[in-house]
This record gives C-alpha cells, structure tokens and sequence, in this order.
C-alpha cells in the first residue's frame, strides 16, 4: 500500500512539474514574441499580441510588457506602477530587462516632466547597465545624463488653455508650416514639427526671446554624421494663441546649424514634441488652420499612434512609420525596400537621394518609387516617393517616415495625444 501511495505521489508530482515548466515555457515563448516586436518598435504588433496571448506571460513578464506599452501609448501613470513594482523587486526580471525598464522609466519622467527622476534612472544606466551599451549608445546616455542634471532644477512645464484656439499657419520658404508665438513681447514663425524630440531655436532667437540660457555643452548629431555643441534655453512664458505655456525647454543651436545659404533659408524655431503633446488634441486643416478645440474628438478605433521615446509612430497597412509634419515628403526606408526589394529592383533605376537637416546635406543610394497607401478607406497615391536602399541610423527600425505630402491629401487631420490616434478626414 504504502508503495502504491509513493506511487500516486511521484506522478503527482511528475505531473505538477511538467504543468509548471510547461507554462514557463509558453511564458517565454510568448514573451520571446511579444519582445521581438519591441525590439523593432513596433507597439501597434506588441499590443495586439499581448492582448491575445498575454495571459499567459508570468506576473513579472506581464508587468514588464504592460509597462512598455502603457508608456508607447501615453498612460504614463499606469506604466509608472508597473516600473516601480519591478525596480523595487529587481530579482523578478533579468538584468537585460531590467536595463531596458530603466530606459523607460527615464522616458516615463521626461513626459512628464519630472528632470530629476530622468537623471537619477540615467545615472542607473551608466552606473549598471554599461555591459548592454554599444559605444554610441554610452555616448548618448552621458549626453542625456547632461541634459537632465543641467534641468533638475527647472520646474516642469505647464500650460493654461483658455479656450480654443485657431491659429493661420504660414508656409515658409522651405514649404513648412509656421504657427506665430509670443515671448518677451516679441512674435516670431516657428515650425511646427511633430518630428522635433525637443523645441529647437538659434542662439540669436533665444536672446531675443529672453530665454535663460543654460551652458551646458549637448552634443547633436547631423545629417552628416557630424556633432554640433547646442546648449539648453528654458522660456519662462510661451503664448500661442490662446494658450499660456512656462517652463518650456528649447535646445539651443549656434546660428549658423539652422541657417541653409545654398537657399538663403534660416529657421527661426521649431516647436517639438513636449509642446505639441502638451496640447492634448490639435487640427489641421488643408487651408492651413492649426486649432486646439475646447472639445476632443470621440474615436472608437483602436489607436493608431505610438510614441517610441519623443517620436511620433503611425500604423499604415499594417506597418509603422514615424510621423513628422515637420517633413514636406514622405520617405521610405530600408526595412521597406527589404520587404518589396524583388519588385523594386525590377521596376525602378537606383539613383542618388539627397536630403539635408541641422548641420548640412548627404546622399544616400535609394530609388524613387510610386505607392499608394489604404487610410480610412480612401486610397492615397504618391509619386517620385525616396526610398533610401541602406539604413541611416544603425538602430533604424521603422518602414519610413511620414510627411505633409499624405497629410494635405485630406480636409483635416486630428492628433489626440490622449487616446493616441491620428484622425484623417
């Protein structure tokens, strides 16, 4: 009997342990496939595959995606407990993930404004992470760990909406939109650019906007594969329309990074991310008009924006692109060529595609392609599209970049930062 009962016991617990490593297993296949998709920042994928298969990810993988998409969608409070639950309890995640959690963290406070926890997550990084760092990577941490140690002091940003705002833009001589601003009794066009991971102006324009210059020395990379040093400039008060801002940080450029003689074109500003976001919903219109209505508009789709860190994605046929009103062009990029590379080499001649940024112009081997795309059931077609054959950032990842020459093929376009969708009607 007793040796019938060790019987029963032992496939009891053979049984108990294959269950156990059986849902470890599905838990890290999952996951496996889950990650994947954030390693190519594509957030629209991740969260579709979690919210099909998430149940089975154990609680620490769970909190860990959750977190990662709660913050590529904007709830930055949810996405906050689930970082505090795994950095307080470290031993729950592998160091790998854990080296990713804190860049998120660090992401999660910048959004929100809070310099100082962006620092401190930073310096976690350098201090503990260097293993998982590439050389450029390092760089652009002690970089980042500059901007945020030369801000913790800064209060955060605000703003005042007093009521809905409807401003002309202007086109400049680049063809970019410009909405008016008012600082130190002064009004000036910055360009507005959903591209921009920080508002950016010259050294010129910040003085003359009463900015409080910060010296410290940021290293920007250029189109060229250059640096240019900027420094940081904080206006106290930013007006536009009838909206207040404080505290808003620019990135401040010697004048000659913003100025392109070759077309006698010199930008005098532009208005990045932490701005735009902070309006919660803004409209364009094809005349021209940039409102920020009192009432945001009701979407019942699933969102279709994404933030990778400060930059803009958009989901299109099933691909992400990052979004960049500051673009007059729609670009493609290598990931798209790999995936239609038969077609293209066939149908098009290689050539030479130049374009240029802060700090000058490259070319760069590409085609120029036709493409239409499906958004909300209207076909967009576009001619003489770049695509660049190679990649241009060593962690590019994206199918390309999306400009105003989709965007003014509608009536109006809706971003909501709130429930993360871009609105084409």
């Amino acid at each position: 009997m007793n040796k019938i009962i060790q019987h029963v016991k032992l496939v009891i617990l053979s049984t108990t342990t294959l269950l156990v490593l059986s849902c470890s297993s599905n838990s890290d296949l999952v996951f496996n496939e889950i990650n994947q998709q954030f390693k190519e920042d594509n957030y629209f994928k991740a969260r579709d595959l979690y919210l099909e298969k998430g149940r089975q990810l154990s609680k620490p993988l769970r909190y860990y995606t959750e977190a990662l998409i709660y913050n590529a969608f904007n709830q930055l409070k949810e996405a906050e407990k689930r970082i505090d639950y795994l950095t307080e309890r470290q031993h729950l995640i592998p160091d790998s993930l854990l080296y990713r959690l804190y860049t998120i963290k660090s992401d999660n406070a910048i959004k929100q404004y809070q310099y100082k926890t962006a620092k401190e997550a930073t310096e976690t990084i350098l201090a503990n992470f260097k293993i998982y760092l590439t050389e450029k990577e390092l760089s652009d941490y002690e970089n980042s760990f500059k901007i945020w140690s030369a801000l913790e002091t800064i209060p955060s940003q605000s703003i005042d909406i007093k009521g809905s705002t409807i401003i002309k833009m202007q086109k400049d001589k680049a063809g970019l939109n410009n909405l008016k601003i008012s600082a130190n009794n002064d009004t000036l066009n910055f360009i507005f650019d959903t591209g921009a991971n920080l508002s950016t102006t010259s050294v010129s324009v910040a003085n003359r906007l009463g900015m409080k210059i910060i010296p410290v020395d940021i290293k920007v990379g250029t189109i060229t594969g250059g640096e240019i040093t900027a420094q940081l400039g904080i206006c106290s008060r930013l007006l536009m329309g009838n909206i207040e801002l404080n505290n808003v940080v620019f990135l401040v450029m010697p004048d000659e990074a913003l100025s392109f003689p070759q077309i006698d074109y010199h930008i005098t500003g532009i208005l990045g991310f932490p701005v735009i976001e902070a309006l919660k919903e803004i409209q364009i219109t094809q005349n021209g008009e940039f409102i920020v209505p009192e009432t945001e508009t009701a979407y019942t789709d699933k969102s279709n924006m994404a933030m990778n860190g400060l930059t803009p994605l958009i989901c299109l046929d099933n691909r992400h692109f990052t979004f960049d009103t500051g673009a007059d062009l729609t670009m493609f990029y290598h990931r798209f060529y790999v995936e239609n590379k038969e077609e293209i080499d066939t149908k098009y001649q290689q050539e030479k595609i130049g374009f240029g940024g802060a700090g000058g112009s490259k070319e760069f081997d590409g085609f120029k392609i036709n493409h239409t795309f499906n958004i909300f059931d209207k076909e967009v077609k576009l001619e003489q599209i770049s695509l660049l054959k190679e990649k241009i950032k060593e962690n590019e990842t994206v199918y390309g970049n999306i400009g105003q020459d989709i965007i003014k093929q509608f009536e109006k376009m809706t971003i909501n930062f709130n429930h993360m969708f871009i609105l084409f009607e």
